[in-house]
């Protein structure tokens, strides 16, 4: 066979048995006899035959392949969540095809024709920006998805995420309750629709106290993400004329507080630091970081249980879920004292 695949007429010339039954023994089907079965898959297994399995799909419809369109393999929050997906997607008997735009949109027509060109049973997607021929090009493909972590404006589908306004008025009132008047936000890209609910919230929560948007430094996302990338994130920190900062996730929220340190502050006696996603508790090597993220059920777990629900039953009604989030409080935030920067 020299260096060519192993086919179903291989081992069906290895055993001495038609195509047809070798191809039924491969699938388990019952009606063959146990030992007939149990002699053609060890001699599939001798010889290191693969399944096409495009071949099978085309044949039964079915990949048993979930895509998933992620936007940033860099992120370790997206990192965690692939791992859960993974586990339940198995679990279902699943197998996943992971796919990243590198925090390039325009890649996501390609990315999703990719998927479905290999006929995936469903997409699990991850909107970057507000992308609704994303939406509409699944739609007219007939492939069920799910959106996860962010909404899209004016879609109504499948789709699973935090409530990040909320989670954008408990850092509000969290640090608010203890004391602090004046901030820096750190934020993510403005496309993101969690970017613009989590400031929104914040805002929000502040004004009760008596704050106004003049209270609030705010740092485009795409000046923050300049500086993580160049690793000069200290430059955006002054002047320092805040006593708590708000950052958009922690991957932002671990180099603020290095900065601060190296600056000679200490979080935080001198400034809190308050952010989303909380990383820590799912990597516990992680130093501690007062944080904002879902109180139980997760987006990724949840996320994979609506697939596989559109997957299983196409007619049902669109499913939005947005899960409630908590603070999760690590130490990095503390109340206004004489130690703390004066507003």
């Amino acid at each position: 066979m020299g260096n060519e695949r192993v086919k179903l007429k291989d081992i069906a010339s290895a055993c001495g048995y038609t195509v047809n039954t070798v191809s039924r023994a491969l699938r388990n089907d019952e009606r063959l006899p146990a030992s007939t079965r149990a002699q053609i898959r060890e001699k599939a297994r001798e010889l290191g035959y693969i399944r096409n399995s495009m071949a099978s799909a085309l044949r039964s419809g079915k990949s048993h392949t979930v895509a998933v369109i992620v936007n940033d393999l860099h992120n370790l929050h997206f990192c965690n969540m692939l791992s859960k997906m993974d586990r339940s997607l198995r679990q279902a008997g699943y197998n996943m095809m992971i796919l990243c735009m590198q925090l390039n949109e325009a890649l996501g027509d390609q990315l999703i024709r990719t998927a479905i060109s290999h006929s995936v049973d469903g997409i699990l997607y991850f909107p970057y920006h507000n992308n609704q021929s994303h939406i509409e090009y699944m739609e007219k493909n007939g492939v069920p998805f799910v959106l996860l972590d962010r909404w899209i404006q004016n879609v109504v589908t499948d789709s699973v995420r935090c409530d990040d306004r909320q989670g954008g008025r408990l850092a509000g009132e969290h640090l608010a309750h203890l004391g602090h008047r004046r901030f820096l936000f750190l934020s993510g890209v403005n496309q993101s629709s969690s970017q613009i609910d989590r400031l929104d919230g914040f805002l929000e929560a502040i004004r009760d106290y008596g704050c106004t948007e003049e209270n609030v430094r705010i740092v485009p996302g795409e000046d923050v993400e300049q500086a993580l990338e160049a690793m000069e994130i200290g430059k955006l920190l002054y002047p320092l004329d805040y006593t708590a900062i708000v950052c958009f996730r922690d991957e932002i929220a671990y180099p603020t507080v290095s900065a601060l340190m190296e600056h000679g502050y200490t979080v935080p006696r001198d400034i809190s630091v308050i952010s989303f996603d909380h990383l820590c508790g799912e990597t516990p090597y992680l130093p501690r970081i007062t944080s904002i993220y879902t109180a139980q059920e997760d987006v990724a777990t949840r996320g994979v249980q609506l697939l596989l629900n559109r997957i299983a039953n196409p007619g049902l009604p669109p499913q939005v879920v947005i899960l409630p989030v908590r603070v999760f409080d690590e130490g990095t935030t503390a109340p206004m004292t004489k130690g703390s920067r004066q507003q």
